[in-house]
């Protein structure tokens, strides 16, 4: 008997649902380019609960007489594409005919429809993929679509959806992507009864970024336009003093299509070269615009990436095209060389971003970090084979004891606070202090032998030789600092002189704005200003003294990729902050390494960094023996 068989049209189409139907950010990914397909100028994008309730998206596009309104609903119908050789030469955003049909099938599904030159429309009722009803209509020309209930028919999918703010959040970058590939086009988006994004049609890309991406992000920008080879690239690039800590913010739009492709991204790291460090990524909106037959469109499920035919032809053109824009920044910033003022057109009106506010001018300024200089060390022509690293502390003999020829540096017991008062305070005015920390004996018996390049310290224990990372052993002095915030009736905080105003945009506003109260509980203080714009004025007494806005960027921006199930919760955001508050000094005094080592030996978890990673290894004197015996 035959154990192969064909499977029904239902169990098909569910399969083909999951390739194309991630999540309701993309069924409002496939319904926006159908829209746009359809000629739109105008589309809205309604969702209740994180896509799960309802998505609702109503363009003003051509729309369809019954008989096409009925044939949408056919697996790999499509008016995009025709022939075997259109494949090669996809001019639109859609072209496969999956999207209405695997969408239909795993939700409610209702269409409206109508043409300019028809009196009535058509309203096509479609549950879990079967058309349920069929009937005339009065709306408006073009399309409205609502889908009810996703994956209602299927409970198992449904639960590895994110809860509805991270589907939300998800809703709202695909349609800031969308909105930036097509800035010809108004898009409204309302989350929940609330409008969220609102960028109205303008031939100005500038406006455009202007209007999804804040101030801050246009005003560190240099504009791009280039051609060579029959390829166009422009767009907007980042200065170089402007960069995040991943790649979310580089974004890519080939032929009118948002899109990812390793090419570029390769081409954008060789352009910056060394203006940008490592593990630091540029913020770019680049267009490029090349023939169709050039390029790939049809090599992802759900047309995420794109593959350029020449890719080395490619990217050294975009290479090309940033390395010109860059050009600009050559003898130093130049007033002139900042992107043209935007006029935002007068149809629609964005929302305006609030002025920085009128703060008194103080004597004295926030002074900025010294600059890392490089420390000359001995350098040894012998070469020694490695030497596995053990977790420390590790309880062994003492066979062989050498006195160290370097400094011994005394700790000195650890102060009470970190700035003692002149005159004793008034109990009310007292902080709450957390309980005093047993000290680490192991610890606070180290002797400090020396630095070792910018990054690590040599030290002596009693049973062998200590190496501490001190970027993890700041972070783990910090972390602790600010967790101890979280126990104190008065949080100790350091007012900003200057009072720090950050624009941000429209998706991270929104995510600022939840997380305010956590970041409250940890000692800094952020107004919501109005907009988009936010105000920082104090931050936990601890915490270094650096670029506050590039800070917060990047706490938002790793908050925003983080894995956990909990981002909200106020520790989280103190193992971010950690994370990109330090910046090491290459002279550290004698004071400043004992305090640390003093530090780090009160430290409730003193051996690893807020994220694991260990912040010193432990070589025993037993192992060197045992290298040196060969």
């Amino acid at each position: 008997m035959s154990i192969i068989r064909v499977l029904s049209a239902e169990v098909a189409g569910r399969i083909a649902a999951g390739e194309v139907v991630e999540r309701p950010a993309s069924v409002v990914k496939e319904l926006v380019e159908n829209s746009i397909d359809a000629g739109a100028t105008r589309i809205r994008i309604a969702a209740e609960q994180g896509g799960q309730r309802l998505i609702q998206v109503t363009d003003n596009g051509c729309g369809m007489d019954r008989d096409d309104a009925i044939m949408c609903f056919e697996a790999h119908a499509t008016s995009k594409i025709s022939t075997e050789a259109d494949v090669g030469q996809i001019k639109s955003l859609g072209f496969r005919g999956e999207a209405i049909p695997s969408i239909s099938s795993v939700s409610r599904f209702i269409l409206q429809t109508r043409r300019k030159e028809d009196d009535v429309g058509t309203e096509i009722v479609v549950d879990n993929g079967a058309i349920r009803d069929v009937q005339d209509c009065g709306c408006a020309p073009g399309t409205n679509i609502k889908v009810a209930h996703l994956f209602g028919n299927l409970p198992a999918r449904r639960k590895f959806l994110k809860g509805p703010d991270t589907e939300d959040g998800h809703i709202e970058e695909m349609v800031l992507q969308l909105a930036l590939a097509r800035p010809d086009i108004s898009f409204s988006l309302v989350l929940n009864n609330r409008e969220v994004i609102r960028a109205s049609a303008t031939s100005d890309l500038g406006a455009r970024i202007l209007m999804l991406l804040g101030k801050d992000v246009y005003e560190a920008m240099l504009p791009v336009n280039y051609q060579e080879d029959d390829i166009s690239v422009r767009g907007f690039i980042s200065k170089p003093g402007f960069t995040r800590t991943s790649r979310r913010d580089q974004r890519t739009i080939v032929n009118g299509r948002t899109a990812t492709a390793d090419t570029v991204y390769f081409a954008i790291r060789d352009a910056y070269d060394t203006l940008v460090i490592k593990g630091r990524y540029p913020s770019t909106v680049l267009y490029i615009d090349l023939p169709p037959d050039r390029v790939d469109v049809n090599v992802h499920p759900t047309k995420r990436e794109v593959r350029f035919r020449d890719p080395r032809q490619v990217g050294g053109v975009i290479a090309a095209a940033i390395r010109a824009a860059l050009r600009q920044l050559q003898g130093g910033e130049d007033p002139t060389m900042q992107p043209p003022p935007v006029q935002l057109p007068p149809v629609e009106p964005v929302v305006e971003l609030p002025p920085p506010p009128v703060v008194k001018s103080h004597p004295v300024e926030n002074k900025p970090s010294a600059s890392p200089t490089k420390t000359a060390l001995p350098s040894s022509t012998t070469t020694v084979p490695p030497v596995t690293a053990a977790p420390f502390p590790i309880p062994a003999a003492q066979p062989f004891k050498p006195e160290p020829q370097q400094i011994s540096l005394p700790l000195p017991d650890r102060p009470a606070s970190v700035n003692p008062p002149a005159s004793p305070p008034k109990p009310e005015d007292t902080p709450v202090q957390p309980p005093q920390r047993p000290v680490n004996s192991d610890l606070a018996s180290l002797r400090v032998c020396g630095r070792l390049g910018n990054r690590h310290l040599l030290a002596e224990s009693a049973n062998g030789l200590v190496i501490i990372d001190l970027r993890a052993a700041h972070q783990r002095i910090l972390f602790e600092k600010l967790l101890a915030n979280l126990k104190t009736q008065k949080i100790p905080q350091q007012p900003l002189l200057i009072p720090v105003t950050v624009n941000l945009g429209q998706e991270e506003a929104r995510f600022l704005n939840s997380q305010t109260k956590h970041f409250q509980s940890l000692g800094f203080t952020i107004e919501h200003f109005g907009g988009n714009a936010f105000i920082v004025t104090a931050v936990p007494s601890s915490y270094p003294n650096q670029d506050i806005a590039q800070t917060l960027r990047d706490i938002i921006d790793d908050l925003r990729q983080s894995r956990t199930t909990n981002v909200q919760s106020a520790i989280h955001i103190a193992q971010a902050a950690c994370r990109h508050a330090i910046s090491l000094k290459a002279n550290l005094t004698e004071k400043e390494v004992s305090q640390m080592i003093s530090d780090l030996a009160h430290a409730t978890m003193p051996y690893a960094d807020p994220n694991g990673n260990p912040t010193m290894i432990h070589i025993t004197y037993s192992e060197l023996e045992k290298r040196f015996k060969g």
